[in-house]
């Protein structure tokens, strides 16, 4: 399935780091602003689900409750205030949908709601979730409201998961990652993106250990400087699985791991964190979008830094839910 909405960042933004890293820092501030109404009118729920606390926002049309329910999973140690996430919560609430914005568990400052930590192979609780808000929005007349989910990078990965369990589910991955020990090499590969997501890692950390500081002490992690080596002392401390190669082999979707999941992948061939290859080799339910360009995630088509990519979203759902 390809969309015709073509894809053409101006001079200057054509390179994938700074696509990225613009998207990633300089909308931090400037979406925020520019959707403060869109914020303000946010609901903020904890739901209690599958044993522990989930935070999610949501926004619905004041005028059409039946309206096809969107939700969004940001990436790993990202949050449902991520600028990306809200781009494209409010594009598409502005097109007509009712969304949710979901915080994975210890993700958005919820690191106080369940004494257990977050890992990326918890499925079950994001999957419990989704259901849980899929249900919610089915009238009693048994209309039924068509739904969709979107992921982004590792959320991605979980929505693509979620699409195997639910496949009622209109399923939209943005850059997924699908073979999680090659990501973590490419992280591995960037002092720019290894620096970053160890910050945010060790910073989770700590806020983790300040609210159970009986069952946590973080100090060893501090002193590592690469997300490998904390990944190897998490996994070895405060995890089920035997190594690093186990915990990622658990939620690896490379191979025939979707086979028969119907979903869509769009994605840039420049991407500097999730190489193309990986989408190369998925099950022929699973399709994919390659564009030339973009980084991870970015898609920056302006210099007012909008993301094409929040219209692709507009337009794949307008497809898939209003058919």
């Amino acid at each position: 399935m390809n969309i015709d909405l073509p894809f053409a960042p101006p001079p200057g933004l054509t390179n994938p780091h700074v696509q990225t890293i613009l998207s990633s820092v300089a909308r931090k501030a400037l979406v925020p602003q520019r959707i403060s109404d869109f914020i303000a009118g946010t609901i903020e729920e904890i739901i209690d689900v599958a044993d522990v606390r989930l935070v999610v926002h949501k926004n619905a049309q004041p005028h059409d409750p039946q309206a096809p329910l969107i939700m969004i999973i940001p990436g790993w140690l990202g949050s449902a205030q991520s600028s990306y996430v809200l781009s494209a919560a409010q594009y598409l609430w502005q097109q007509g949908f009712n969304v949710v914005r979901v915080n994975l568990r210890d993700h958005g400052n919820t690191a106080h709601l369940n004494s257990g930590l977050f890992h990326s192979a918890l499925s079950h609780e994001v999957i419990e979730l989704a259901k849980h808000l899929m249900a919610a929005v089915q009238p009693a007349d048994g209309t039924k409201i068509p739904c969709g989910l979107i992921g982004y990078s590792l959320g991605g990965n979980f929505a693509l998961r979620l699409a195997r369990a639910i496949p009622d589910l209109t399923t939209l991955a943005i850059c997924p990652a699908i073979d999680p020990y090659a990501t973590m090499r490419q992280i591995e590969s960037s002092f720019i993106y290894r620096n970053y997501f160890v910050t945010k890692w060790r910073k989770l950390f700590r806020e983790k250990q300040r609210h159970f500081p009986t069952l946590y002490d973080f100090g060893p992690a501090m002193q590592l400087s690469s997300v490998a080596s904390l990944t190897d002392y998490f996994i070895k401390y405060h995890s089920e699985f035997d190594d690093t190669e186990t915990y990622c082999a658990a939620y690896d979707l490379s191979g025939q791991a979707l086979a028969g999941v119907k979903a869509h992948i769009v994605a840039a061939a420049d991407d500097p964190i999730i190489p193309a290859h990986f989408y190369q080799q998925l099950p022929d339910s699973v399709t994919v979008d390659l564009i030339d360009r973009g980084g991870h995630g970015a898609f920056l088509e302006n210099w007012q830094l909008d993301s094409w990519v929040d219209r692709y979203c507009g337009h794949f759902f307008d497809e898939q839910l209003r058919r």
